[in-house]
């Protein structure tokens, strides 16, 4: 039936009382069992013999196989359980749930849960005693360690937040049956002067410990899948029985617990709701073989949810709908297997990202006349458990969600950087929010619409505006008289889908392409001297200017590139001799951008290009007079393919690629694609369209040779109206 009770949780609730018992606590009351027809508990059977599956639990090779046949047992009856589930539903006592309602922290639920965990309900009703009798003389014993287990793996599945919670576990014996020389430990302590609670010391000692081999492993944990946040706990424990007195006896005990949230929300449904799913599992097996009866007992919960995020990206409540399967079985102990479900609801309290207002909305698969006080109080422990758990991992998505641009984008039309510069032109730009991974757009209202890099760089309007499927938000943006870099505006959203804003959230207009400019002068005076041939010469002087002009674009891996001609003008500057030789040539080639970056803002300004320029092609001529040329440099002219009857020799060689070159040859880089000279410590300019200078002023003399070279670099916006793409004069 529908439960129109409003559960108000003001804590999550760490249920470590979630030992779901074969029956609830009621004498003869209890869940429906899928036991033959027929079955007493009261006498002795024995299971079949199957082959064995897979297993979780380390068995001793001494050991024999009747885990392995019993658990084969028991899955093909829960697989069949949750097929035919006839769902009816039946009333649900909220009062069980009054317990958890004013708690406030995680050690507070265990100080209230802890004295009845799991034992308060295992050998209840009519299986529950078949159970105890399977156990024999340790029934008591094996259920004060289970409940020690429990409380135990759901505190450290927990993490930090409840590292310093004591845990209550009480021996279930009557008072002439207590362990005397390990008594249980425990103490009295006050959270608050008005709230008194009783606590014992986290580990408890086992009874007749120096008779077991204890393998007590560390905890495992594993990380949720990529797109998920949440874990998956593994906790288990294994005694193993020594001789003489326990020879023979083994136990082993797992509990897992994953609970997971969904990073991103998605949109479902017609109304396109925002939904984070997620998912949730619990189980604890424990078995014992004693005396040649081995027993195993399964609890297992797997919960399906899904969190409703408002528009305001923060989780409104989290769905769940639940299934709980309770078993046992022994070698003389008939198989019983009980499978049910529950939905409801939960939401977070956003103070403290803890679950609260806990709604059962229906159950089911109980027996006809109806659940009893004992099977609403495994319900409601049931609840608490999926909440507290999947609420601190939704809290946590929600975190993740709202950290801006994570699942969310804005995507304008036309898109950012795409439209050209002009001065006090309008722009109207269309403005949608869409989920990252399926690109859906998100119904949102942009907000706080302020124009870049500043307010007042030109005019966006309006400040607000609602995007819908098909209807998105329409924003104008007039530009302002003259460019400002990141001219443009900025929006940002909170929706279901997540939040978009700051830098992910603008809109701009498409950055300037820049114009390199390049002159140079290398001017180097002549060598004069009188040979060993007793002639004089003069040699290799040149006045050589240089000038180029590169557009630059913009590159994902190189940065700023580009190419331009560069052209060269060498003149000679040797003084007349008997013989000279004569640098000189005019031509163009071809100058090279191989990559860097341009930061033109204030702060941090900072340019910093990749130059190659082209090897100029000046040619050296060598004139020596005949009639004063001694044989011997005849001779040496002649091998060199110089005839005539004045020796006259052109080669290409030296001018300003030497100069420039070999001056710098130690810091060329020769990486693959962006091979040249990186020019960095230019100079900002805040004048027209002039963005940056940079001036080398270099003394390139080598040797007896004169040198002295100029060079200026300058960077300039190419779409400004003084800007200019053709080489400077």
């Amino acid at each position: 039936m529908e439960l129109m009770d409003k559960m108000d949780f003001r804590l999550p609730i760490l249920v470590v009382t979630m030992l779901f018992t074969p029956s609830c606590i009621g004498g003869d009351k209890h869940l429906p069992s899928s036991n033959p027809p027929g079955y007493d508990p009261n006498k002795v059977y024995t299971a079949p013999v199957v082959p064995p599956s897979a297993s979780s639990i380390p068995i001793p090779p001494t050991q024999p196989a009747e885990l392995e046949q019993l658990r084969s047992t028991l899955d093909p009856l829960e697989v069949d359980q949750k097929a035919k589930g006839n769902k009816e539903k039946v009333p649900f006592d909220s009062s069980s749930l009054q317990p958890f309602k004013g708690v406030t922290n995680p050690c507070e639920i265990l100080s209230k849960l802890a004295p009845g965990l799991g034992s308060a309900q295992l050998f209840a009703g009519h299986e529950g005693m078949a159970l105890k009798k399977a156990l024999g003389p340790e029934a008591d014993e094996v259920a004060r360690r289970i409940d020690e287990q429990l409380a135990q793996g759901l505190k450290h599945s927990l993490g930090s937040g409840a590292a310093d919670c004591p845990i209550s576990v009480r021996p279930h014996k009557s008072s002439d049956q207590i362990d005397r020389f390990h008594p249980a430990r425990v103490m009295l302590a006050h959270t608050t002067s008005a709230q008194p609670f009783l606590l014992a010391q986290t580990t408890i000692p086992d009874t007749s410990q120096d008779d077991y081999d204890v393998n007590k492993p560390p905890m495992r944990r594993e990380n949720a899948p990529a797109g998920w946040v949440g874990y998956k706990t593994t906790d288990t424990m294994m005694r193993v029985g020594k001789p003489p007195r326990t020879e023979g006896i083994y136990e082993s005990y797992e509990m897992v617990i994953a609970p997971r949230a969904k990073q991103c929300p998605h949109l479902e449904g017609p109304d396109l709701k925002g939904i984070a799913d997620g998912t949730f599992e619990w189980s604890f097996v424990m078995y014992r073989r004693a005396m040649g009866q081995a027993v195993l007992y399964r609890r297992h919960v797997i919960a399906t949810l899904k969190g409703e995020v408002d528009d305001n990206a923060k989780v409104k409540q989290v769905d769940f709908d639940v299934t709980v399967t309770l078993q046992h079985i022994g070698t003389e102990l008939a198989p019983y297997s009980q499978s049910y479900g529950s939905t409801g609801h939960f939401t977070l309290d956003q103070r403290t990202s803890l679950p609260q207002e806990f709604k059962i909305i229906t159950v089911s698969d109980f027996s006809e006349s109806g659940a009893q006080a004992n099977d609403a109080q495994l319900i409601g422990t049931l609840t608490a458990l999926v909440a507290y758990f999947s609420g601190q991992e939704y809290y946590k998505a929600q975190q993740y969600w709202n950290h801006p641009n994570t699942c969310v984008e804005i995507v304008f039309n036309p898109a950012t950087k795409t439209q050209r510069f002009a001065p006090n032109k309008s722009y109207q730009v269309k403005t949608e929010l869409r989920t990252k991974k399926e690109q859906t757009v998100v119904p949102t209202k942009f907000k706080e619409a302020r124009e870049r890099p500043r307010d007042g760089n030109g005019r966006v309007s309006p400040r607000e505006a609602d995007s819908q499927p098909g209807a998105p938000a329409m924003f104008a943006y007039q530009a302002p008289a003259s460019r400002v870099r990141h001219s443009g505006f900025r929006a940002k959203t909170v929706s279901r889908a997540g939040v978009a804003e700051t830098k992910d959230g603008e809109w701009e207009l498409a950055p300037a392409d820049y114009i390199l400019e390049f002159k140079s002068h290398i001017v180097q005076e002549p060598l004069n001297l009188v040979s060993g041939f007793g002639m004089q010469m003069s040699s290799n002087g040149f006045d050589a200017h240089v000038q180029a002009t590169v557009p630059l674009q913009h590159t994902e891996d190189r940065g700023w590139v580009g190419e331009g001609v560069m052209q060269y003008a060498t003149r000679t500057k040797t003084q007349a001799a008997q013989c000279e030789i004569r640098i000189q040539g005019t031509g163009t080639t071809t100058f090279h951008v191989n990559g860097g970056s341009i930061s033109s803002d204030p702060d941090p300004f900072s340019v910093n290009l990749t130059i190659l320029p082209g090897r100029s092609g000046e040619v050296a001529e060598t004139h020596c007079s005949s009639g004063n040329t001694p044989a011997k440099l005849k001779e040496l002219f002649a091998s060199q393919g110089v005839q005539g009857g004045e020796a006259h020799g052109v080669t290409e060689a030296g001018g300003w690629s030497s100069a420039f070159n070999v001056t710098r040859f130690r810091t060329f880089k020769g990486t693959p694609g962006k091979q040249g000279y990186e020019i960095g410590g230019w100079t900002p300019v805040r004048d027209s369209d002039v963005i940056a200078k940079k001036t080398m002023t270099v003394d390139c003399s080598i040797g007896l040779s004169t040198c002295r070279e100029e060079t200026t670099l300058t960077l300039r916006l190419a779409d400004e109206p003084n800007a200019t793409a053709s080489p400077p004069r």
